[in-house]
């Protein structure tokens, strides 16, 4: 039988690290706020926009969990090339560990599994076997921690550091949202990333994009919707939503760039949603379990 022709294993397996970096980050960012202040509201009125994202990461930290359903679909530039990503997992995530369940597609076929990641652990279960590592919450926190030592962290991942930052990288309004859980009323934010103040914030971190690099990456800005959902009471994030939607003819200039950055610039959406916050979440790891480089070989094996 002939092999099936897909992009090669390198980047399968970048997009599927991808994929789990997805759930990753709700780990980072139930651990990321620790003890932020909130902004007291009068009711009825509408937060600032960097408020509502700021109050929205304490509140989380401040319930330590949450269930969470995410999904993730994307697929490459060239639209002859049938390969897609898509993701589905659900499961329950807390500052110290994540248990999910869901499936990866790849285009070609569907694959189900299990997702454990512990503060010093990480597992995937694939066809009744365990592979995993023992580098979990904590060394994934060091390591981003690491970055500029630990500017770039304080900027982005605390609550202090996005009130001070959200306008600037993002443009857009704060307006009523959709009743949730009950009836429950929320804000909304909905809007796309700022390219000059994306940019900017890069180059305090020393990135130094090319005149043609920012002009690509207003494009992306412009095609980019971003919608944060949290509830008008209890300040707590009900879903975040990244999508990308470009033209062919800019995906087709993206994807021909020299941009190291945008070169392989994707159409994609991703949404998370939160609920049934402040229960504990425990994970049991495996009593045995192979190397996770075992895993990614036997599941690209056949990608030639």
């Amino acid at each position: 039988m002939a092999n099936r022709r897909v992009p090669d294993t390198g980047k399968a397996v970048r997009r599927f690290t991808s994929a789990i970096a997805f759930l990753a980050t709700l780990l980072v960012v139930l651990g990321a706020a620790g003890c932020g202040q909130r902004f007291e509201r009068e009711p009825g009125n509408a937060p600032a926009s960097a408020d509502l994202a700021a109050d929205a990461l304490a509140a989380l930290e401040d319930e330590g969990s949450a269930h969470f359903v995410a999904d993730l679909k994307s697929g490459p530039a060239d639209s002859r090339v049938p390969f897609q990503l898509s993701l589905h997992f659900e499961g329950d995530v807390s500052k110290d560990a994540l248990d999910a369940e869901g499936s990866v597609s790849f285009g070609a076929g569907t694959l189900q599994g299990r997702v454990l990641v512990g503060e010093h652990d990480f597992f995937v279960q694939f066809l009744n076997q365990w592979y995993g590592e023992h580098q979990g919450l904590v060394e994934a926190m060091n390591e981003a921690k690491r970055d500029h030592d630990g500017r770039v962290w304080d900027e982005l991942a605390t609550p202090e550091g996005l009130r001070r930052n959200f306008d600037k990288l993002f443009d857009g309004e704060v307006k009523e949202g959709p009743a949730v859980e009950g009836g429950n009323a929320t804000w909304q934010f909905e809007g796309h990333p700022d390219p000059d103040g994306v940019i900017e914030f890069a180059k305090r971190f020393d990135a130094q994009p090319t005149d043609r690099d920012e002009e690509m990456f207003a494009k992306v800005a412009q095609a980019t919707k971003f919608l944060l959902v949290v509830g008008q009471d209890d300040h707590l994030p009900r879903r975040l939503e990244v999508s990308v939607n470009l033209s062919a003819d800019d995906l087709k200039e993206l994807q021909a760039s020299d941009s190291g950055a945008l070169g392989g610039a994707e159409n994609f959406t991703a949404t998370l949603e939160l609920s049934d916050f402040g229960k504990k979440v425990e994970i049991h790891p495996p009593a045995d379990f192979k190397p996770l480089d075992e895993f990614f070989s036997q599941l690209f094996s056949g990608f030639e």
